[in-house]
């Protein structure tokens, strides 16, 4: 396995934690630097992802009904609009 080599400054408080980890779990810091981006690395992800709606619970039965309990016609007028309009064609992948 070829290992590239990167400059990494940590914080004092963070190498302070890593290094008592290190010798809690009997690791290498360098082990315990692999292992902390690997575990970390999927919350990262989920975390920072541009998804916008990343993180977004759907309505509860209860939150729905009293969002949408109330009519507006307005709103109806346009959703009918909307669903009289053609679909567009499907674009060849």
């Amino acid at each position: 396995m070829k290992a590239n080599t990167y400059p990494l400054a940590i914080p004092p408080d963070l190498l302070g934690e890593m290094r008592r980890a290190s010798e809690e779990l009997g690791l290498s810091m360098a082990d315990i630097m692999r292992q902390s981006m690997k575990l970390g690395l999927p919350k990262l992800r989920e975390q920072l992802s541009p998804s916008p709606l990343n993180g977004v619970m759907p309505l509860s039965r209860a939150e729905a009904s009293s969002c949408y309990e109330e009519l507006n016609s307005e709103f109806d007028a346009l959703e009918h609009h909307l669903a009289g309009l053609p679909s567009p064609p499907l674009e060849a992948e």
